[in-house]
């Protein structure tokens, strides 16, 4: 992406709108900017994680991290403000996402998931094999390069 586009918000969005996943994840960076300027995290959160689904849609291990992250950033800020239930239900996709880059041998994500069942409402960890289980595989377009 070339100064120009940065400058220029609206090529930025149809960039990150078209597929472009330097602007898709450049927008997730945003938010979270944001957020740790200062700005309302529960909408803060919101932005960022319609940016990090559709660049985790990608299937990068990294994206699909931070979409993890953004969710229990999303978590954390509700249960900050007393909503236990709502904050447990967003965990069971963190959970998942994070459970699902553990089997796929990323050592900080297992140790996460190990923490995690630890001080989770024990319902999130069936919760989130259901959820794993109910949706389809995540592809990783670096193994679909040269197909």
């Amino acid at each position: 992406m070339d100064a120009e586009t940065i400058l220029n918000p609206a090529e930025h969005l149809r960039l990150a709108a078209t597929g472009d996943l330097p602007a898709q994840r450049a927008f997730v960076q945003l938010a979270l900017e944001m957020i740790r300027g200062g700005a309302d995290p529960i909408w803060g959160y919101n932005g960022a994680l319609i940016w990090a689904r559709i660049a985790a849609a990608h299937g990068y291990p990294e994206d699909r991290q931070v979409l993890a992250g953004c969710l229990c950033g999303l978590a954390k800020t509700l249960s900050d403000n007393g909503s236990e239930d709502a904050a447990a239900d967003v965990m069971i996709e963190a959970v998942a996402i994070t459970d699902e880059l553990a089997d796929e041998g990323c050592e900080a994500a297992a140790g996460l998931l190990n923490q995690l069942v630890e001080i989770l409402p024990p319902r999130v960890a069936g919760q989130a094999k259901a959820f794993r289980e109910s949706r389809p595989r995540v592809r990783d377009e670096r193994n679909e390069e040269g197909k």
